[in-house]
């Protein structure tokens, strides 16, 4: 195991019996070779270049070297190639912190990505919701466009309340065709929208109010209304068919 950062130098050491054997120069010699076994030195081919570069990493000199690598021999600290022994028992692969960093920065990568993937999806949805909002105003500016205009003379407010009732456009066509219902009513067009709104009517037929308002005879033909004009207005709406047909 060589190129660590740094490795395992456990506390137990101080009363360790082979340390303790000898002098304090060669425990810390001891100590320097563990650096230099983690730096991966030690584990560089065997030759006289390798044996210069430990000396001089250790501050001593060659034939110095020898003797200090005889006397931890002794002990048996190290072996002959100057290794710690029991290097690869003490010391972990878990210690090597170039695989946790690439790890963690895989992990953060992931993450930023699946980050990145959420926030595409979601701008997505909201322009397809803005989208939908905008088809829907265009086509509600659509149908106010054909609306029906005013009729002179008729009550702003009630023009105002009558759009709001009516669900379906109001179109100039079906203006006319409650005009010609009211007519044959014998009642003025406030009055029949009025009424539509009362009943919650989308639209109006003569047929629905007769013998209602404005007299009971029908003034087209002088005859009595016919008193079931609602039972017809209500068949009209349970038949599903609340709309104008104009």
């Amino acid at each position: 195991m060589s190129g660590l950062q740094w490795f395992r130098l456990y506390h137990r050491i101080v009363d360790d019996e082979k340390l303790r054997l000898l002098a304090f120069e060669d425990r810390w010699h001891f100590v320097a070779l563990c650096c230099l076994k983690a730096d991966g030195l030690l584990d560089s081919p065997n030759d006289n270049l390798r044996s210069r570069k430990i000396a001089v990493k250790l501050g001593v000199q060659l034939r110095e070297l020898d003797e200090i690598g005889r006397r931890l021999q002794e002990v048996n600290l190290v072996d002959e190639n100057l290794s710690p022994v029991a290097w690869d028992e003490l010391q972990y692969k878990s210690d090597n912190s170039t695989n946790r960093v690439k790890k963690y920065r895989e992990k953060q990568q992931h993450n930023a990505m699946k980050r990145e993937r959420n926030v595409s999806v979601t701008g997505q949805e909201t322009d397809t919701d803005t989208d939908t909002e905008v088809n829907t105003n265009v086509l509600t500016a659509k149908r106010r466009s054909v609306s029906a205009s005013k009729p002179d003379g008729f009550c702003d407010q009630l023009w105002k309340d009558w759009k709001n009732h009516r669900k379906a456009a109001f179109t100039e066509t079906a203006l006319k065709g409650i005009e010609r219902e009211a007519a044959l009513a014998g009642w003025t067009l406030e009055t029949a929208i009025t009424e539509s709104i009362e009943r919650g009517w989308q639209g109006f037929k003569a047929e629905w109010v007769e013998g209602k308002k404005n007299g009971t005879t029908n003034r087209t033909t002088g005859k009595p209304r016919n008193q079931n004009g609602f039972a017809a207005a209500l068949r009209y709406v349970a038949d599903g068919r609340p709309d104008d047909p104009f």
